[in-house]
């Protein structure tokens, strides 16, 4: 392997064919998905989640691919022991609507050899990659570390609690049970609801992104953000705008519920929103029930739906909707001295 591949870490733990190395090429990918499958049973990694699954190695390609400001070359880091791969670190930033400058690192080892300093010793690399990149962003006192995990690592929890970092939101997934019956469908007074157009996917955008605007850790849309959400919508296999549920008071979207269907077979409920002035008319319920509905008729056993909020989650305990798992954000400030 070339000397300007291997990095070296002055707190890893002295293991005979311990290697620390930049990402090289696509190849590395193949290593990343296998890492995350040998993870699976110890950390019940859910197969079906879109979140924190099993990723295919064409699904861990393009979501790097897509993914602003990260670069593989600098940002990522993979572990092995006789050349074989056996845990990664990365790294990517982004800027809050809030000003806050959020700089993200993500990792895992096999549990085969976990408790042996070899995360610890990855995530202080992690962290001096993001102090250098602070430094270059001049986004000292206002830059954060950030850290997700779910609430079925337990490792992972413990590590990141022991070196400062700090629970400050977190979300969970929740599946639908089959086995219950499908409330009835309505529509609230005053509403209805019309099949989505092409023509109406930039509204259907807008509205969605103000209904969310004051959430926590929402970032700022542009024009931009919109173009990335309808590649995403175009190019997704699942993609089928029969399925979305459009509310419309008048001439104006008042909420949407929009849905897909996953590679895995799994129906997602991925945006249910309604916008702040039609709030608290039962409107958000029968977008709810009427996507269900859709879902259900397509012939799926599994549908998922996200959601930060406790209301929201009763809302969706209550037509029949458990939680799966829980996904922990953690964070503390970045120090420069």
């Amino acid at each position: 392997m070339p000397d300007d591949a291997i990095v070296r870490l002055d707190d890893a733990p002295a293991i005979p064919g311990l290697v620390f190395r930049h990402f090289r090429d696509r190849s590395d990918f193949a290593a990343l998905v296998a890492v995350i499958e040998a993870c699976q049973e110890f950390d019940q990694v859910d197969p079906l989640s879109s979140e924190a699954g099993l990723p295919t190695l064409a699904e861990l390609e393009q979501s790097f691919s897509e993914a602003d400001n990260i670069d593989l070359a600098t940002d990522m880091l993979l572990v092995s022991l006789e050349d074989r791969v056996i845990g990664f670190q990365w790294v990517r930033w982004w800027e809050q609507a809030d000003g806050t400058w959020v700089y993200y690192h993500r990792g895992r080892v096999v549990p085969d050899m976990r408790n042996r300093g070899i995360g610890m010793a990855t995530m202080h690399w992690a962290e001096r990659r993001i102090r250098a990149l602070v430094k270059q962003h001049g986004s000292q006192g206002k830059a954060v570390y950030r850290a997700n995990a779910t609430s079925h690592e337990a490792s992972y929890n413990q590590l990141l609690l022991e070196q400062g970092y700090v629970p400050v939101h977190s979300f969970v997934e929740l599946g639908y049970d089959h086995a219950a019956p499908l409330p009835e469908k309505a529509v609230p007074d005053g509403f209805t609801f019309k099949p989505a157009s092409a023509d109406q996917f930039r509204l259907i955008w807008e509205a969605n992104e103000e209904a969310f605007e004051e959430e926590w850790g929402h970032r700022r849309a542009t024009d931009e953000d919109y173009i990335i959400f309808l590649g995403n919508v175009v190019s997704n296999p699942g993609f089928d705008p029969a399925l979305w549920q459009i509310a419309w008071r008048d001439d104006a979207i008042a909420g949407v519920a929009l849905c897909e269907i996953t590679e895995r077979g799994v129906g997602e409920i991925s945006e249910l929103s309604v916008r702040q002035t039609w709030r608290n008319h039962g409107l958000g319920r029968s977008l709810l029930i009427h996507a269900l509905h859709a879902l259900k008729a397509r012939g799926l056993e599994h549908v998922r739906i996200f959601t930060d909020v406790e209301h929201a989650r009763r809302l969706y305990e209550s037509v029949g909707f458990r939680a799966l798992t829980e996904y922990i954000r953690y964070q503390k400030p970045v120090e420069i001295r």
